[in-house]
């Protein structure tokens, strides 16, 4: 996809038992996220921006904790913001 899509195209992942945070702490994928959450958000503001996720059952709940206080600070309910991409078929969770 990166070599298709170019820049428009990213790709990143957090492996908790394997990577570490700034503070030496295990990595999570709303870690990860934090990281460039305002660029996540203002992309995904964006109709051509798909999100996909893949993870442990519950790190719903960590990305809504990255995410969820750019929303608000827009004045957006995150739960409702996910809804809405979801159903326009641009986020995708697949958890186990």
């Amino acid at each position: 996809m990166k070599e298709i899509a170019g820049d428009k195209f990213k790709y990143d992942y957090a492996i908790s038992r394997e990577q570490t945070n700034e503070s030496g702490d295990k990595m999570y994928i709303q870690t990860r996220m934090a990281e460039y959450g305002e660029e996540l958000w203002n992309k995904m503001q964006e109709p051509n921006t798909y999100v996909y996720m893949c993870g442990l059952k519950g790190m719903e709940k960590g990305i809504q904790e990255a995410l969820g206080e750019f929303a608000e600070k827009n004045g957006v309910e995150w739960k409702d913001f996910v809804k809405k991409m979801k159903k326009e078929g641009r986020y995708h969770v697949e958890v186990y």
